[in-house]
């Protein structure tokens, strides 16, 4: 008895050890984007590429966004800033240093905010291959529990060398998915390290579903505010209008475009007053009528007058007025296009978030169907009654059900961050004030 205790001690002891060595190295999403905002990186965006610190990330855009985390955006930005340097003439020396101060900051805090959204999209890759690894294992334990039952099928008089070939190949097949799983999951880690510029050694993800506080709105999941086509129009203007109304980029873009206006009538005023000037007919008059000494020829000063004056007067206000008001015209269009595209954006994301949730439920439907299927299956394979094949294909459903639902949670969560994050709140997973201010003002 004793013995026995102290056995038990031992195994207590170790794995409480085990344990609290797992939850020290356990990392949340928090962590990674406050130690992430911490640190100064040089950021770009460069051939569809973030690039932190000389290391490239492929940008796969499955979702839209409105940041910066898009090719086509940073160059709207660049473009923008471009934009400013050229037209600061027409602005407001301070006006102009504001407006482009304003611009480079957007493009600072749009970069680190680029980098926040990249760190989530590696962080759920990371978690779904973790799954993935851990179904890969349940399907090993399922195959070899096949195997002790075509074991109980020869018991009554079948012949089992082809199920038994066919189940080492399986048995094979699975060792192989595992091994391109795992290193998978170890290169997207070395990812995640190399984007946060940290060595993080033997680092585990913290694990996330839809009831995680991190993840709730007000104690309640997203979908609730968004459940009918009412709700999901209301929160979904009202989060784009915000973000519109908070958005450096319109907001310097409609600056400049005032100024423009204003240049352009101040450019309609000066031609005007070129039409009340004098001819080119008095002009050569008052100059034949004159006693100042001419030292050129009449017939050849005239000829000028006549085809240089008119040039010389209104050619360089009307060059000015024509590209200011095409520019003008330009810049009412990327306002109206950029409104539009951010309403879209939002609206998109939740129609995302809506399929995920149903798949998330359709799936936990699905693999409740196919447990049973499966338990029926098995029972009948140990009689003889099914094939192997027949058994191995419901393994199979069972298995993907599982799998479709933690890609469709990681999704769903992926999506939250998509929300926050083209409402320009993606902070809010780093700073829980950020995240209240944020719920208080749209739900």
């Amino acid at each position: 008895m004793k013995i026995k205790l102290i056995l038990f001690f031992f195994i207590f002891t170790l794995f409480s050890k085990l344990f609290a060595q797992d939850i020290e190295n356990r990392i949340d999403l928090k962590s990674l984007f406050l130690l992430s905002l911490e640190q100064e990186k040089e950021k770009s965006i460069k051939n569809n590429n973030l690039i932190v610190n000389n290391n490239k990330f492929f940008i796969d855009n499955q979702r839209l966004v409105n940041g910066l985390y898009s090719q086509s955006n940073y160059n709207s930005l660049t473009v923008l800033i471009q934009l400013l340097y050229t037209n600061h003439d027409i602005l407001k020396s301070k006006q102009s240093k504001y407006l482009l101060d304003s611009v480079l900051y957007a493009k600072y805090e749009g970069l680190k905010e680029a980098t926040l959204y990249e760190i989530s999209k590696l962080y759920f890759k990371i978690l779904n291959l973790k799954k993935q690894l851990q179904l890969n294992m349940k399907r090993e334990k399922l195959l070899r529990q096949t195997l002790e039952f075509a074991k109980e099928r020869e018991k009554i008089g079948i012949n089992i060398s082809e199920d038994l070939k066919s189940l080492y190949l399986q048995l094979r097949n699975v060792s192989v998915d595992r091994i391109k799983i795992y290193e998978e999951k170890t290169k997207l880690k070395q990812m995640l390290k190399l984007l946060l510029g940290k060595e993080l050694d033997n680092f585990n993800l913290k694990d996330y579903d839809l009831k995680s506080d991190e993840f709730l709105t007000k104690n309640e999941s997203m979908i609730f505010y968004v459940n009918t086509k009412e709700k999901l129009n209301r929160i979904s203007n009202k989060l784009a209008s915000k973000y519109i109304d908070e958005n450096i980029q319109i907001s310097v873009m409609q600056s400049l475009l005032n100024s423009k206006k204003d240049k352009a009538k101040e450019d309609e005023y000066t031609q005007e007053l070129l039409k009340k000037s004098k001819t080119v007919d008095e002009v050569i008059n008052e100059h034949k009528n004159s006693n100042t000494n001419k030292p050129w020829n009449e017939e050849d000063f005239d000829k000028i007058v006549r085809e240089k004056l008119p040039l010389y007067m209104n050619a360089k206000v009307t060059l000015k007025n024509n590209q200011n008001k095409k520019e003008v015209k330009n810049l009412k269009l990327t306002i109206k296009n950029q409104k539009s595209r951010i309403h879209n954006t939002i609206s998109k994301n939740f129609h995302y978030l809506i399929s995920n949730y149903k798949t998330i439920n359709n799936s936990k439907i699905s693999n409740k169907n196919a447990q049973r299927n499966y338990i029926l299956n098995e029972k009948m394979y140990k009689k003889g009654d099914i094939s192997l094949d027949t058994l191995l294909s419901a393994q199979k459903n069972m298995i993907i059900s599982l799998l479709n639902k933690y890609n469709a949670r990681y999704e769903y969560l992926q999506d939250i961050v998509a929300i926050y994050y083209n409402t320009g709140k993606i902070k809010a997973f780093a700073y829980d004030g950020i995240k209240n201010e944020f719920e208080n003002s749209i739900f």
